[in-house]
């Protein structure tokens, strides 16, 4: 009940807002228009395809523009780049099926709030929350979906490269800033095992040096300044 009042109040400065609900799914679209009428929005118009989407769109000037691309009836990008130019709209997109791919192309050209059909009533309240802030938004499952395609895609690239789990968490370590005497101690290896791995590294990577390792991991995703596949290894 905290969580709830608290959202009621954080968005009552929504209580002009308006949205467009644009989905095939009536009961989805019925189920978001009662939440968004009963917390502040007073214009709220659902619409089942895309052109009554470009048609409202036209004659409206929305606040949010909250796309179901669950069925895929929609062109959410021709939609967006139309807000871009007419109107000041923010898109929500609910999906079920977004990878990290789609995901980083949406927020590049825009998108800031992301959520699934199953999103739960706490996590919308936290989307009115972010959404008065004007803050970037995903729910609990889609962020679960993103980080199964993360890991995927890194255990494909660990396959590929050859690297193997030990490899994984030295990189880890190098892209932290460790020295192999360091890193020896806290994998309980000898200094000349971890320099073999380093070398071994360094060649599967094709770099010459740490700042190459630390460089390909990032931009390969080997390793991520917030989430480590292997990190519970060293805890």
């Amino acid at each position: 009940m905290k969580s709830r009042n608290k959202c009621k109040f954080a968005i009552v400065n929504s209580s002009l807002k308006k949205i467009v609900i644009a989905s095939p799914n009536f009961l989805i679209a019925e189920g978001i228009r009662n939440f968004f009428k009963s917390n502040g929005f007073v214009s709220i118009s659902l619409v089942e395809n895309q052109d009554l989407l470009e048609r409202t769109l036209i004659k409206e000037v929305p606040d949010y523009v909250l796309i179901d691309d669950s069925a895929n009836q929609f062109k959410v990008e021709k939609t967006i780049a139309f807000l871009s130019f007419t109107k000041p709209a923010q898109t929500i997109l609910l999906s079920n099926t977004i990878n990290q791919e789609r995901f980083e192309l949406l927020k590049k050209v825009g998108v800031r709030y992301f959520i699934s059909s199953e999103i739960s009533r706490e996590e919308l309240f936290n989307l009115l929350q972010f959404m008065e802030l004007e803050k970037d938004f995903s729910d609990y499952k889609v962020k679960r979906r993103l980080a199964f395609d993360a890991e995927e895609a890194f255990k494909n690239t660990c396959a590929e490269l050859n690297i193997s789990e030990r490899e994984v968490e030295i990189i880890k370590l190098i892209a932290e800033g460790y020295i192999n005497k360091e890193i020896a101690d806290m994998l309980f290896l000898s200094t000349h095992t971890v320099n073999t791995h380093r070398k071994n590294i360094m060649s599967k990577l094709g770099v010459n040096n740490a700042t190459g390792v630390v460089i390909f991991a990032v931009k390969e995703k080997l390793v991520s300044p917030k989430d480590f596949l292997f990190s519970s290894k060293h805890q």
